[in-house]
């Protein structure tokens, strides 16, 4: 239901009569709905029960699904998808907590390895079964087939993990979630209209003030969505949020661009983008464990840098893909880029959630689900105005050449956001052993 939906796009947009920036739109708006509401999710799942919220996010993602599965009109699949990255936030908020909740900290580097090796074989799995569905029979048996498989899951899950439930009160600041939304989905907006007028760099600006408000808010408020004084204080969470932030803008954008240039730009089909996407993900879920365990014992900075190294190579080599390049080049940019993440995620995990306290694990759970959102929300929102300033919402399969364009411009500016992290990494101190410090 993650990496699967960039595979389906295609064949959605022409199913729906879906343009370019409305597909955009389709993972925007997803990774919208995570990023304003994680901090929210997290607060909540604090003041009531992190374990309910978890089951909850489960049983409401799956019956989503089923609903996106038989929508045919393009407005109402951009709602369900907001709503769908909502419940996202309720996961990202919760799961990571439940583990340091269960397990002590000298394992969590194991562990945290196991889980992100778990989460990528399904990123694996993602790609190759929609592109089969999609090929055998559509791409709304994606979205169903996710359903299906949600549900039994909440089911399992259900049966499984004991819960209660507790009154939240006053858990969440309800004007300062209202804020980041609105700054969220005007950014949102604003860079897929950018093209078409004044009303896009309106929004952006509107996007960006409403951040900055919400910022201000926290700092005068008591129970804050961000704690903006506990955050400064934190000189190792802090550096490996804002590196986590700047490398996963090419996670969910890279996925997004290769998966329409196979398609559109080379001419494979839907199945063929699947397997080749899988890449990526498959020596992500073979090392991620191998990178968590070895960050119980060596320095998890200088693993997370390797990856951050990575990640870097691949953007470069991706800024030289053309309308003629071959599989084997694009595979070996999604190789690369997996081996990085699966070298920079448990470790970098490990540094945030060791250098919280045992009362501020959730916050710490949360802020990095957030990082990562927000990174790939960024991503996306140059993607989008990449499509809106090149190709605007007309039908992308009628610009292969034009989205060639847009995967070399936008790798470029990945690759620029990779050396930043790159320089950050070494600079910041993430070489320390991810020990609580302040």
């Amino acid at each position: 239901m993650f990496s699967g939906v960039a595979v389906a796009l295609p064949k959605l947009g022409v199913d729906l009569g879906a343009g370019a920036i409305a597909l955009e739109l389709i993972e925007s708006l997803f990774l919208a709905g995570s990023v304003a509401l994680q901090r929210p999710a997290g607060r909540l799942a604090d003041a009531t029960d992190r374990r309910r919220l978890f089951k909850l996010g489960l049983l409401v993602f799956g019956l989503l699904s089923a609903l996106l599965g038989a929508l045919s009109s393009v407005p109402l699949v951009l709602i369900v998808r907001f709503l769908q990255g909502a419940c996202s936030a309720m996961l990202g908020a919760t799961g990571p907590a439940l583990v340091a909740e269960l397990v002590p900290a000298e394992r969590r580097g194991k562990v945290y390895g196991a889980s992100i090796g778990v989460i990528y074989s399904g990123l694996t799995l993602g790609p190759i079964c929609a592109g089969l569905i999609v090929d055998a029979w559509s791409w709304r048996g994606v979205f169903l087939v996710g359903a299906g498989l949600l549900l039994i899951m909440y089911a399992l899950v259900e049966l499984r993990l004991p819960s209660s439930w507790r009154r939240p009160g006053r858990a969440v600041h309800l004007p300062s979630a209202g804020l980041i939304v609105a700054s969220v989905l005007c950014l949102v907006f604003g860079a897929a209209s950018v093209a078409g007028g004044p009303l896009g760099p309106v929004l952006l600006g509107a996007g960006l003030l409403l951040a900055i408000v919400f910022v201000a808010v926290q700092r005068r408020i008591d129970r804050p969505l961000l704690d903006v004084g506990a955050l400064v204080g934190h000189r190792v969470m802090r550096a490996a949020l804002f590196v986590q932030l700047l490398l996963y803008m090419a996670a969910y954008s890279s996925t997004f661009m290769l998966s329409i240039y196979m398609q559109v730009s080379l001419g494979h089909p839907a199945k063929t983008s699947g397997w080749m996407l899988s890449i990526s993900a498959v020596l992500m879920a073979a090392l991620a464990p191998v990178a968590g365990a070895l960050s119980d014992r060596l320095r998890p900075g200088v693993i997370a840098g390797l990856g951050v190294l990575m990640v870097l190579s691949a953007s470069l080599l991706a800024t030289g893909l053309d309308a003629s390049s071959s599989l084997v080049r694009v595979g070996l940019v999604l190789a690369t880029q997996g081996i990085g993440f699966a070298l920079f995620s448990s470790p970098n995990m490990t540094i945030i959630m060791n250098s919280a306290a045992e009362s501020e694990v959730s916050m710490a759970s949360a802020l990095g689900a957030k990082a990562r959102a927000l990174g790939m929300i960024s991503g996306m929102l140059i993607t989008s105005l990449l499509i809106a300033v090149r190709i605007g919402n007309e039908a992308v399969e009628d610009h292969p050449v034009e989205f060639v364009g847009i995967v070399v411009t936008g790798f470029s500016v990945l690759a620029v956001s990779n050396g930043l992290a790159l320089l950050v990494a070494v600079i910041s101190g993430l070489r320390t052993r991810g020990n609580a410090a302040k």
